[in-house]
């Protein structure tokens, strides 16, 4: 079995759509690629792929799912097998178990990696409330109002500060039930040799570390003396939720507008990215200072394939950098580069011209990467003629990597421009790199294959009653599925925790839902959620999952139903059967509250009736006193399926929801 971690990372790495393009022939549309669906025969393209979401889904045969799922259909294979398929193709090594003892193992590493979840969102409150709301820190604050950071950006991008003292963290974790031994391997404090521990970020600012999916997975701490004799920040160690070389600071927040733009923006520090963001820029994300990896690369490729690299006025770190960027070519990104003036960063840049003109200058200060590198190159090399052959072999291996033929041709020409080299004499260096690159890289021979076709199963008919409880209960976990960690703003809950409330009761455990998907999907939750209680002093309250998860959930069933409900631009409300009624992915709160107040009326109807109906084969076994309590209590059943009935009238006669046509899918 493999481990539930390691296809968390290799899923995190995959590009789906290049995935799919080895399959079928995808053509941009928006934020994603439509084509034939490889599954079934048709003329009209009903196959969907979303980077951005990491899922593919065909309207026409129904299948769907992550990128996983998609090796398997297509290769006809076990999951395992396009697991490891996958994972040789992205250089992830996976972690598998096969006996008693590692499956142990796994359930512990499993409990650790959930664990370190709930200290680090308990961290995230700690520093958030101490910059805020003692008198510590008060110098914090100035610091980030020195930067320009208003209330609203330090709150949603969570700025805090762990305080000067030695062990401030330590003591408040301990008085909430956290052992310092958890603290450890969360990288937030240290041991002492001669015993106790220490907080690791004492005295600095600190910005949380998101993965692209919102969850915490470290911080960063910066000093606010630029006298002190100590690093200028102190980042997370490495962890199980968090890997250096697969995260990008900002993703989180930036992915949206990525994906709106069809651009990238990529900077080096985390102050980079808040200060844009901050301006009106939302598409910018920062390598914090590293390397370009291939893993972060992928995880832009989900969003777009244009990428634009912001450059400090610096020629000798430009040239260093200039490999890195080699690295996005080769993931076949188009890469634009400014170079900002000497001395300036984004950040100072955008703040001296405001964000409206600051976004134009980019715009329009933005070039070719090729056409960049070759007139940088050729700026130092001009007069030596063995020093312009080498820098114009240099721009041709980058050349190479673009994998788009008719982009090499017209790059090339402009290159003979440029160079002041014949566009014959580039063309024959370029076929030889070509050549020599299909040498070293075998699998690239490969890259086109023949899709295989299989017949579909035919689709359940769907039932007339579309006010079963199989329905409503699709509709919630639909609904909890878009809109499960969104707070209702007349319950102070999340959907999440009032629709659980409201149908179970707070002191119910696992719910029997009747479609086969969902009770294993419901049981996952209550499971990550027990086990943060037992880390913990306080209950912790109930919280949905992220989208990734049941994305990336290795249940092919859950994964494909979670492909389906994200791929619809339409959620199909509790009334869909009567009034064709549709909730928009992006409704707002009230939209989604009446929505979800609505099925969870429906559900309370469904379990009243059938408590009626036991209610009413017990009456006529009963006797005396017995007979007149379930009297009674039938009186005070169907008073209350009254009250429902009538609450559902008015729901649905008030409910503005926009009308669609009707439709034959759940």
């Amino acid at each position: 079995m493999i481990t539930e971690n390691s296809l968390d990372q290799l899923l995190s790495v995959v590009s789906i759509e290049q995935v799919v393009g080895d399959y079928v022939t995808l053509k941009k549309a928006g934020a994603r690629y439509t084509g034939l669906c490889p599954f079934h025969d048709e003329k009209t393209p009903s196959f969907s792929v979303t980077p951005s979401m990491g899922i593919f889904k065909c309207f026409g045969c129904n299948k769907g799912g992550n990128a996983i799922q998609f090796v398997r259909e297509i290769e006809n294979i076990t999951f395992a097998e396009a697991a490891r398929q996958l994972a040789d193709r992205y250089g992830v090594e996976l972690i598998e178990v096969g006996n008693k003892m590692d499956e142990d193992q796994y359930q512990e590493l499993q409990r650790k990696r959930e664990g370190l979840q709930v200290v680090l969102d308990y961290a995230q409150g700690f520093f958030k409330q101490q910059l805020n709301d003692t008198e510590d820190g008060a110098l914090a604050l100035s610091y980030f109002h020195e930067r320009g950071y208003t209330q609203e950006t330090r709150q949603y991008w969570g700025l805090g500060y762990s305080p000067a003292s030695w062990d401030a963290l330590v003591k408040d974790a301990e008085s909430k039930g956290f052992k310092p031994e958890r603290l450890q391997e969360a990288g937030l404090v240290k041991q002492r040799d001669k015993g106790g521990w220490y907080d690791m970020y004492r005295g600095r600012v600190i910005f949380p570390l998101k993965s692209s999916s919102g969850k915490m997975v470290g911080f960063a701490g910066r000093k606010m003396d630029k006298t002190e004799n100590s690093p200028k920040y102190i980042n997370s160690p490495e962890t199980e939720l968090y890997k250096k070389s697969d995260f990008l600071y900002g993703l989180f927040e930036a992915k949206q507008g990525i994906g709106k733009e069809d651009n990238a923006y990529l900077v080096e520090g985390y102050t980079d990215v808040i200060t844009l963001w901050q301006a009106g820029i939302r598409n910018a994300v920062a390598s914090s200072g590293t390397a370009l990896t291939p893993g972060q690369i992928r995880l832009i490729r989900k969003f777009s394939n244009n990428i634009t690299v912001l450059y400090d006025g610096d020629a000798a770190g430009i040239r260093a950098s200039l490999r890195g960027i080699d690295l996005l070519l080769g993931e076949g990104l188009n890469v634009n580069v400014v170079a900002l003036p000497e001395g300036e960063d984004p950040d100072s840049l955008c703040k001296s011209m405001g964000g409206e003109a600051f976004g134009n200058y980019l715009k329009e200060k933005a070039q070719n990467f090729i056409f960049f590198k070759a007139q940088l190159l050729l700026s130092t090399s001009a007069s030596d003629p063995i020093k312009k052959s080498e820098a114009v072999k240099d721009v041709l291996q980058s050349v190479a990597l673009i994998q788009d033929s008719i982009k090499r041709s017209v790059l090339t020409r402009e290159l003979s421009n440029i160079c002041a080299v014949d566009e014959s004499i580039l063309i024959q260096e370029l076929g030889a790199l070509l050549r020599k690159n299909l040498r070293d890289n075998q699998a690239s021979e490969q890259m086109l294959k023949e899709a295989s076709t299989y017949v579909v199963a035919p689709q359940p008919v769907i039932p007339e009653d579309a006010f079963s409880e199989f329905h409503q209960e699709g509709a919630l976990f639909r609904l909890l599925l878009l809109f499960g960690d969104r707070v209702m703003p007349s319950h102070g809950q999340t959907v999440f925790q009032y629709a659980i409330e409201s149908i179970m009761g707070e002191s119910s455990s696992v719910a029997e839902f009747k479609e086969i998907i969902h009770s294993p999907l419901f049981r996952n939750i209550w499971q990550v959620w027990e086990s943060q209680q037992s880390d913990a002093a306080e209950a912790m309250p109930l919280s949905w999952p992220s989208q990734t998860a049941f994305i990336h959930h290795s249940d092919s069933a859950i994964s494909a139903w979670a492909a389906d409900v994200l791929s619809r631009d339409y959620v199909l409300s509790e009334e869909f059967e009567k009034n064709y009624i549709y909730i928009k992915k992006e409704s707002d709160d009230v939209q989604i509250q009446m929505g979800v107040d609505s099925v969870v009326a429906h559900l309370k109807r469904i379990k009243i009736e059938k408590e009626i109906q036991a209610t009413l084969e017990r009456l006529l076994e009963a006797q005396g006193e017995e007979q007149e309590l379930l009297m009674e209590y039938l009186t005070q059943l169907n008073e209350t399926k009254l009250e429902i009935s009538k609450a559902l009238g008015a729901a649905v006669s008030g409910s503005g929801f926009g009308a669609q046509p009707k439709s034959t899918q759940i």
